[in-house]
């Protein structure tokens, strides 16, 4: 009886608040005896929570404001009966079976996307079942003692909590129906030995030299994605345990979760980022080449490094300095200050008058007179809860903790003029089972939710004293910590472990990834070179080596040398690409399966990947598959037929294979030593003519955070070939942002197998143009006054 009132009530309240029109978010009484939660986010989005209390759990990623949650309303239609509760949006049904909790999802045209998702107690065996294979698989991982930081003494030891799964009363699962043939995606930093990640068991959880930045994320191949909403340990089971089922593995009784519905896996990469926060984008200057130097050069080095780079012709935008720059080696405290023995940041006689300035006659400032800028090594070990409940208690008018905020002390060097920081993961990706935080929390909630924090933190910090972006980055991560901060995929040099990374990474909401950057063997320290110029932003680490390009052999250096001004004139591509990318979360490196999700040869293909829409990369090995299409070797100009995996050559002054995909059009600048030495006033653009493509170029300040007001200028260039006839067209700039060229010079390059009989701009036939051996035609389009200009090839 008490029952049939229960579910009465629960109609009723179903019911009344349908009536509103206005609800988006659902509560759900089912018979089993759990409560569940349906929030509309979006058309395509779904947050879902079940729990066996009353209320449901606080979530630290809500309170911390890591995930969205003003979301915009949309319509639903909702219907509640004794057996079922469905709710419908413009594009995606869901149903919930009030009997069973079972959830299943389809499209409004009735095809079903996911059959069933059902939340499994720790009275279901499986949770013991597969539990038993989870402690198994994990119980003799070793974690490192952090040895990375080399020098530092006082590391209280590789603390671990030894519990994978912990008591099985306190588990749940997450059963998730599988399709056959579906492929999964994503997961962060959990997988080194594959991409696709349908027949892996993954472990979510932040670990030293194992999964640094694991991410709780999985893409479909049949489009839909899932987000597992917790900071504590869990398991992503997808088909290993059970072929046909995705378990989820949560230690805690309840679930919180997303359901991401889309028409491709861009598609989903966008609505999960829209959850967990858009990736930061870097200043312009930091897609550059940042330089770390060795740890024992004192200022006069750096200088000596600074000018001889630009002496030898090597673009470089970013020095940063290892731990030698504190006078206390390896200082966690805030109290620290520089080492006035090495660096003259300021005079010594300076050191304690505040407020801090640059000083152009010293160190930074004779940096950045040369155009570079600089950025320090940092170690923390902090409770990094403290800030953040101080934010929430000063919103609601409350008391402080009067404790200090760790970040507050770097003010100091900024003001100084240091640029930015590169964040260790030190103490912080360490755990710290026997800890309580100031929130109440232990280490089960708060060391996933640390990786974030911490670059949340900094980039706070240096927003609001700076007001403009800031080079920083960090080796750890969770999700939503890309939303914070650029990443490194830790100390795993710039091999194949580092390739891996970068490809999981890209799949999973991350923009800015790179790597240590020639950490590898000598026979392959070339070929790590092609690799890390071919990446969002670039990390070459010297540390303890010797990386500085005049070091090398002079066939070397050459190599060293053409790289890295190849990166640079590739800018205003890359940097389009990061611009892009921070408002749709779409990787500048892209898988082979998330740009070719139809060609099953690229399902789990690693050696190579998309850097950007153009170009082909091909790591570490001479064979490479080209997918249908015809493509260009970059280095040599050859044109080869795709749809098939060959062997080819690498030229002898090159590391890697590189191409271009026949449509591509191409934005390159003039040569530069440092990012906006000269105006791009100026653009060569080159173009791969096949059938119709367009290409559209992102550009805002390079260093503001106006692009997220709009702030932001389009232009779209188009090319049509029809037999021997090639239209281009640069269109009219759309939007603008303060210091954007008012008028530019495209300096255009054209693929052509055969001399044009003539060349037309603007239906006016013009004299100033060339043909040459490589079977290119070459002219300048000049554009002002915002108009519209086409060529025409016949």
């Amino acid at each position: 009886m008490k029952k049939i009132y229960y579910l009465l009530v629960c109609l009723f309240f179903l019911q009344s608040a349908f009536a509103a029109g206005e609800k988006q978010s659902f509560d759900v009484c089912l018979q089993n005896g759990l409560n569940m939660n349906v929030e509309v986010c979006t058309d395509g989005i779904f947050r879902i929570r079940v729990t066996p209390r009353s209320t449901f759990s606080e979530s630290l990623m809500q309170r911390y404001g890591i995930i969205k949650t003003d979301w915009d309303p949309v319509p639903v239609s909702p219907k509640d009966n004794k057996q079922q509760f469905e709710v419908s949006t413009g594009a995606y049904r869901l149903k919930v079976d009030k009997k069973t909790g079972a959830i299943s999802v389809s499209d409004r045209k009735g095809r079903v996307i996911i059959e069933k998702v059902v939340f499994l107690t720790s009275a279901d065996p499986l949770c013991i079942e597969l539990g038993e294979v989870i402690n198994a698989k994990y119980k003799d991982m070793k974690v490192p003692n952090n040895g990375t930081i080399i020098g530092d003494d006082k590391n209280p030891g590789n603390m671990k909590d030894q519990a994978e799964t912990g008591d099985y009363k306190n588990t749940s699962i997450l059963s998730i129906s599988l399709k056959d043939g579906e492929r999964f995606y994503g997961g962060g930093s959990t997988s080194r030995d594959h991409i696709q990640h349908r027949g892996e068991l993954l472990r979510m959880w932040t670990t030293y030299q194992h999964t640094e930045i694991p991410m709780p994320f999985m893409i479909s191949s049949e489009n839909w994605g899932i987000f597992n909403n917790t900071t504590r340990k869990n398991f992503f089971d997808i088909g290993n345990y059970q072929s046909d089922v995705f378990s989820i593995y949560n230690t805690t009784d309840e679930v919180d979760f997303y359901l991401m519905f889309g028409n491709s896996m861009p598609d989903v990469i966008n609505y999960y980022t829209a959850i967990i926060g858009r990736p930061y984008l870097l200043p312009k200057y930091a897609y550059g080449l940042c330089f770390g130097p060795n740890m024992l050069e004192d200022q006069f080095d750096i200088l000596n490094d600074a000018v001889r780079f630009r002496e030898m012709g090597v673009p470089c935008d970013l020095f940063w300095l290892e731990p030698q720059w504190m006078e206390k080696r390896y200082d966690f405290s805030t109290k620290k200050k520089w080492n006035y023995q090495k660096f003259s940041a300021e005079a010594y006689w300076d050191s304690t008058r505040y407020p801090k300035k640059e000083n152009h006659r010293l160190l930074i400032g004779r940096l950045h007179g040369m155009g570079y800028h600089m950025g320090l090594w940092l170690c923390i070990e902090y409770d990094l809860s403290v800030p953040e409940e101080d934010a929430l208690a000063k919103a609601m008018g409350k008391p402080l903790s009067g404790q200090e905020h760790w970040m507050d002390h770097l003010k100091n060097f900024v003001d100084n003029g240091v640029d930015g920081f590169k964040m260790d993961p030190a103490r912080t990706i360490d755990e710290h089972p026997n800890f309580k935080y100031y929130n109440g929390h232990t280490d089960k909630e708060m060391h996933n939710l640390n990786q974030i924090l911490l670059p949340k933190q900094m980039y706070k910090m240096m927003r609001e004293h700076t007001g403009l972006r800031s080079w920083h980055h960090y080796t750890a991560g969770w999700s939503g910590t890309q939303h914070w901060s650029a990443s490194t995929s830790g100390d795993n040099g710039g091999g194949r472990t580092a390739l891996f990374d970068q490809l999981n990474l890209g799949m999973s909401g991350f923009l800015n990834t790179s790597c240590d950057v020639m950490n590898v063997n000598k026979d392959e320290e070339l070929q790590s070179l092609h690799f890390g110029l071919f990446l969002p932003w670039v990390q070459i680490n010297s540390w303890y080596s010797l990386h500085q390009p005049f070091y090398f052999p002079e066939k070397e250096k050459k190599m060293y040398r053409d790289y890295v001004k190849l990166r640079y004139a590739l800018m205003p591509y890359i940097y389009s690409a990061a611009l892009e990318g921070a408002q749709t979360g779409m990787p500048i490196v892209r898988s082979m399966p998330l740009m070719f999700p139809d060609d099953r040869k690229t399902d789990d293909m690693v050696y190579q990947y998309m850097f950007g829409q153009s170009f082909l990369v091909g790591i570490f090995s001479d064979s490479i598959y080209l997918p249908k299409g015809n493509w260009f070797d970059f280095w040599t100009g050859e044109k080869l037929a795709g749809g098939r995996e060959i062997k080819h050559a690498i030229p002898d002054n090159r590391a890697g294979l590189l191409f271009v995909r026949e449509g591509a059009i191409i934005p390159f600048q003039k040569d530069m030593q440092f990012i906006g030495e000269e105006p791009l006033d100026t653009l060569m653009v080159k173009v791969f003519p096949k059938d119709v493509s367009s290409y559209t170029m992102y550009e805002d300040d390079g260093k503001t955070y106006d692009y997220e007001n709009g702030a932001i200028a389009t232009t779209r260039f188009e090319c049509k070939q029809s037999g021997r006839t090639v239209e281009f067209t640069v269109f009219p700039v759309e939007g603008s942002y303060n210091g954007m060229c008012k008028a530019r010079t495209y300096e255009l390059e054209i693929d052509a197998p055969q001399r044009p009989s003539e060349v037309l701009v603007n239906n006016v036939p013009i004299m100033d143009w060339q043909y040459g051996d490589d079977h290119k035609v070459r002219f300048s389009l000049h554009q002002e006054n915002n108009e519209l200009i086409k060529a025409m090839l016949r």
